[in-house]
């Protein structure tokens, strides 16, 4: 086995695939119990509105501090306590009352935010020659997690007879991945990343020892301090744009297939086929992010397959309602694809958490305005019709500054 993959890293990746399969479960299982959680009392129709857009908002507040506590902390200790989090979340949503599934789904995405910021600098620390291929594979487990529980969350409800009892069951793999996360992380080995210009070697240094373990060598605010990499901007406005679609697909698609006469079983499966389409197409497009050309390909590849996905939905949505879903599966690839530049575009794995929680924070302030505003402009026009077409306005802004982004980057010289 090649070094970076050596049998004393085999755990650790293990436990990345086992905690990356949790962090979509416990929106898509929400968002394809929606409309069930509303006529069952355990949300009301404003709560029902607030759900799909407190992922994002959540997200946002994680960003500001998450990369300056695992400079002290470690990353694998704020992994730890996202995933105590993510686990008492979801659990405490088994209670039918709107307030209880409100704060449950605060503690559950505040805890999945953590991680999802953190798991970029892991990935450097510990796997930084193959950042890529580890990216993908947990990304794609996200996509296989979120697939099963958009899937499966309608019969499981079903079955249990409640619709909370059945958010609440997505407790148990969470509390699994965080048990063996607990046990695998401490003894994992650090694996040195891409080297640094030699001005940069020792903070590159104590960046790794900060994001792997919190023993730094330098004081973690003289890191905090130094400018962002050229392009963070970008990357977070691009970030932003991403989410924004995404996070809209994941909380309305479900209600959007059920306004078009489609059933509640099905609707749940669409967002199952759009998150499952997410695993193959991961695998394509995340290693793009290896050149500029593929970069490119990469950004005008997701935004082709998302106005394609929101024309359908807007023009004929019960027509073809699998092939939309799929499409959007598609577009939702750019979520993969930003992860793989942020993981590499500091200098460390230090600088890299820094640009996830910088990026995530801004990119998910700006996002939080999509399934919130999603779900008002339903309600005040009666249809989706004014929501689809502004969500292609904002693909075209997202696939235009995918391009900018990377001549950024060439200029960079990466």
């Amino acid at each position: 086995m090649p070094r970076w993959f050596s049998a004393r890293a085999l755990p650790l990746f293990g436990a990345l695939l086992l905690v990356a399969l949790n962090l979509r479960l416990g929106v898509t299982s929400a968002s394809a119990l929606l409309t069930a959680l509303t006529e069952s009392g355990a949300l009301t129709p404003a709560s029902a509105v607030l759900v799909p857009a407190i992922p994002t908002a959540v997200f946002a507040l994680a960003g500001v501090g998450t990369a300056r506590l695992a400079a002290r902390l470690g990353a694998e200790r704020m992994v730890l306590f996202g995933m105590l989090t993510l686990t008492l979340g979801l659990a405490v949503r088994a209670i039918p009352q709107p307030w209880v599934v409100i704060v449950g789904t605060i503690l559950a995405t505040g805890g999945l935010a953590v991680v999802n910021i953190l798991l970029p600098a892991v990935v450097r620390a510990h796997f930084g020659q193959r950042i890529g291929p580890v990216t993908t594979a947990y990304s794609t487990v996200m996509s296989l997690g979120a697939a099963t529980a958009a899937a499966a969350a309608v019969p499981l409800a079903t079955a249990v007879g409640s619709p909370t009892l059945g958010l609440a069951l997505w407790a148990l793999p969470a509390l699994l991945a965080t048990l063996v996360w607990a046990v695998v992380a401490p003894r994992a080995p650090r694996v040195p990343g891409r080297r640094v210009a030699p001005a940069r070697a020792e903070t590159s240094s104590a960046g790794t020892e900060a994001a792997g373990t919190g023993a730094a060598r330098t004081d973690p605010a003289t890191r905090v301090r130094r400018p962002l990499p050229a392009g963070t901007g970008l990357l977070a406005a691009y970030f932003a744009l991403q989410a924004l679609l995404s996070y809209v697909a994941m909380g309305w698609l479900p209600s959007i297939a059920i306004d078009a006469g489609i059933s509640a079983p099905r609707a749940g499966m669409l967002l199952g086929i759009t998150m499952a389409v997410g695993v193959p197409a991961t695998v394509i497009v995340v290693p793009l992010a290896r050149s500029i050309v593929g970069m490119r390909v990469g950004f005008v590849l997701v935004a082709v397959a998302s106005v394609a996905a929101l024309s359908g939905l807007l023009l004929a949505p019960a027509a073809l309602p699998e092939l939309w879903a799929a499409l959007v599966g598609v577009g939702m690839c750019a979520f993969p694809l930003v992860l793989a530049l942020i993981a590499g575009f500091g200098a460390d794995a230090g600088e890299s958490a820094r640009v996830s929680g910088v990026v995530q924070s801004l990119g998910y302030s700006l996002a939080t305005l999509g399934p919130l505003g999603a779900g008002a402009l339903r309600q005040l026009t009666g249809g989706w019709d004014a929501v689809l077409l502004a969500l292609v306005v904002a693909v075209i802004a997202q696939g235009t500054i995918g391009v900018l982004l990377t001549r950024v980057i060439k200029r960079r010289g990466r």
